[in-house]
């Protein structure tokens, strides 16, 4: 049980340093809550043939170690065929892929989806020259922005 929950502790902490500073985080307003939007989110992103690696609920982890926080969830999703064309690329890439997306609803109780934008990894990593970057950015967008209304 120890280890299961080491393992969790693991990729909060990882996905907490894997976002830079500098990064473009994209954020969008939901007019769902938090687990109607994840929920919608990973629907539609396995209608779209991409693979869900991990979903994360910060929340109910937090609770786990006595502590509250708002809700927050975490989905770490891609595909292979895609992922793979960047990070041969530059595999040191693999450290911001998959990709990830956020919800979370914040103090005043507003829903907001969050993601990097893909684009960003080309400041990064050495993969601007990669063409999938802009398909996956303009995918991603739709995607959102589909869950979020």
């Amino acid at each position: 049980m120890r280890i299961n929950h080491f393992k969790k502790m693991l990729v909060i902490m990882g996905l907490a340093v894997s976002v830079s500073a500098s990064a473009d985080i994209i954020k969008k307003a939901s007019a769902h809550s938090v687990k109607e939007t994840m929920d919608k989110f990973e629907a539609l992103a396995k209608s779209k043939g991409m693979d869900i690696f991990a979903r994360v609920d910060h929340t109910k982890n937090a609770a786990g170690v006595d502590m509250k926080m708002n809700e927050a969830e975490v989905l770490i999703f891609g595909n292979p065929k895609g992922g793979t064309v960047i990070m041969k690329k530059d595999p040191a890439v693999s450290l911001d892929l998959p990709l990830k997306v956020a919800v979370y609803k914040d103090d005043a109780g507003k829903v907001w989806l969050s993601y990097r934008n893909p684009q960003d990894l080309a400041k990064d990593y050495d993969v601007a020259d990669v063409p999938v970057l802009g398909k996956v950015e303009t995918g991603l967008d739709k995607l959102t922005t589909a869950v979020t209304k």
